[in-house]
């Protein structure tokens, strides 16, 4: 009996072995650049999650964004351009039957013609810009400057804290916003991007995205062309193109922007 015990077992754990290998085959490990990432240039940063405070909180939602990364002595100059736009719009956005424009609900991805244009270089809209300058190293962390507090009990405060960290290997993108005034506690909101995998030699970061607590997904970043800014066409005239569908008489102001 302890014979046909003793084979049990080893036949038990050649199977647990076996399953661990095909786990492992069925779950790569993430990849990574050899020498890292060098984040200085322009990406184009897609964001895939669900909020918890919407009606519908399984509903799959995107956004998108263009991040400038540029030295400043030795400083680290972060850009952010909330609104991009692609000369082909297609899945992105869709006219509702009050005639505004909208986001789609799902998950967009770039196709084949919105992946070159990345690649050529996109264009963005300034409205809504951000902009930090970083210092620090890629060692130690890049974070802006962080502010004083209120000192006045009828002053209310709002600062931006910008950070960096696991660099050159693994990027983290962490932003705080805090507001509050020297009467009250400060109403903190933190928005982080972590990366776990790193593709196409350091050319393409993938990994998780949360928000506030209530927003939870992942995000890809890709190493982009040179962006400029909007100089011929608004982003609501270069949507009505693809869609076929006439520019009216509409006011700018009476649409609201993506």
């Amino acid at each position: 009996m302890a014979i046909i015990s003793r084979h049990r077992t080893l036949h038990l754990t050649a199977l647990l072995a076996a399953c661990a290998v095909l786990a492992a085959l069925a779950w790569p490990a993430p990849s990574l650049a050899e020498d890292g990432v060098d984040l200085i240039g322009t990406w184009h940063v897609l964001v895939h999650y669900r909020d918890d405070h919407t009606v519908h909180p399984d509903q799959e939602r995107w956004d998108d964004k263009v991040w400038i990364f540029e030295r400043s002595g030795s400083r680290l100059r972060w850009t952010e351009y909330p609104i991009v736009v692609f000369t082909d719009e297609t899945g992105r956005f869709e006219r509702r039957s009050t005639g505004q424009y909208a986001r789609v609900l799902h998950a967009w991805k770039p196709n084949e013609k919105q992946l070159a244009e990345i690649h050529r270089g996109l264009e963005y809209n300034t409205r809504g810009s951000k902009s930090k300058t970083l210092r620090g190293s890629d060692a130690d962390g890049w974070a802006s400057q962080r502010r004083s507090g209120a000192v006045s009990a009828s002053v209310i405060t709002y600062t931006e804290n910008w950070l960096i960290e696991g660099m050159p290997a693994w990027p983290v993108f962490t932003r705080t916003d805090v507001m509050g005034s020297a009467r009250t506690e400060n109403v903190e909101g933190v928005t982080r991007y972590a990366t776990v995998g790193v593709d196409a030699g350091g050319d393409i970061l993938r990994g998780t995205f949360e928000r506030d607590g209530s927003r939870h997904g992942t995000f890809r970043m890709m190493r982009a062309g040179a962006a400029t800014v909007v100089k011929d066409r608004t982003q609501s005239e270069r949507q009505r193109e693809v869609m076929g569908i006439a520019a009216d008489t509409e006011s700018e102001e009476g649409e609201p922007s993506p």
